[in-house]
């Protein structure tokens, strides 16, 4: 009986994450990361897996050079005074606003019970010809605790980071126009129609050509 456990990788003497199998990705909610990672770590309680590195440098590299592998979505925890944007040779994280607002409120499944924020940043990169950066694909998703308690506690944030690619949209030249048989009794008059069929609607022409036999066969018979 095979009785092996996970182990971990050391990716740098601050950081240990979880070795996953192949086919397995560490993808959990927003919910899930605050309620099961980012409050435990908060109260320095013990964590569901060692899923998540820790990162004392997160801002003062390029998001390509940080732990992990930058193909996938990595996971970082941190403190808020490692925050120094200003410190990155090669760019800086700049906050995404919509609808006016930087944070978006997650809730609690079911009671719609705020638990914690999260705030968006793209990272801009600077150029000979921008100083002032020009935005990449990098994304960071960063996730604080909503304290509910005047409480003493650790001050830790919980942070993704990824690329985000434009999808690209399938282009048609037009439906295609194709030519299906009236059956009646007095005449056979093509009717010209739109295929669908790219649009996942199809047009089923049994009916049609089970007539058309029949009416051959009944010439043959007259014959």
């Amino acid at each position: 009986m095979d009785t092996t456990t996970a182990t971990t990788t050391t990716t740098s003497p601050a950081a240990k994450t979880l070795q996953m199998p192949i086919g397995y990705r560490f993808c959990p909610t927003d919910e899930e990361l605050i309620i099961h990672y980012l409050r435990p770590k908060v109260f320095s309680f013990p964590l569901p897996a060692p899923a998540i590195m820790h990162s004392d440098h997160l801002f003062l590299h390029h998001p390509s050079h940080l732990p992990g592998d930058p193909k996938e979505k990595r996971y970082f925890f941190y403190k808020p005074s490692y925050i120094n944007h200003g410190s990155n040779p090669a760019g800086y994280w700049k906050p995404i606003v919509k609808n006016g607002n930087t944070h978006k409120l997650i809730l609690a499944t079911g009671c719609n019970h705020p638990i914690g924020f999260k705030k968006s940043f793209a990272f801009h990169q600077f150029s000979d010809r921008r100083r002032s950066g020009s935005r990449t694909p990098w994304i960071l998703h960063q996730f604080s605790l909503l304290y509910p308690l005047p409480i003493k506690i650790q001050e830790w944030m919980v942070c993704s980071i990824h690329m985000k690619f434009k999808k690209v949209k399938n282009q048609h030249q037009g439906p295609v126009k194709r030519v299906k048989k009236s059956h009646s009794e007095n005449d056979r008059i093509p009717v010209v129609i739109d295929d669908d069929s790219a649009s996942g609607i199809t047009f089923n022409d049994d009916l049609g050509d089970r007539k058309e036999e029949e009416d051959d066969e009944e010439s043959r018979l007259k014959s």
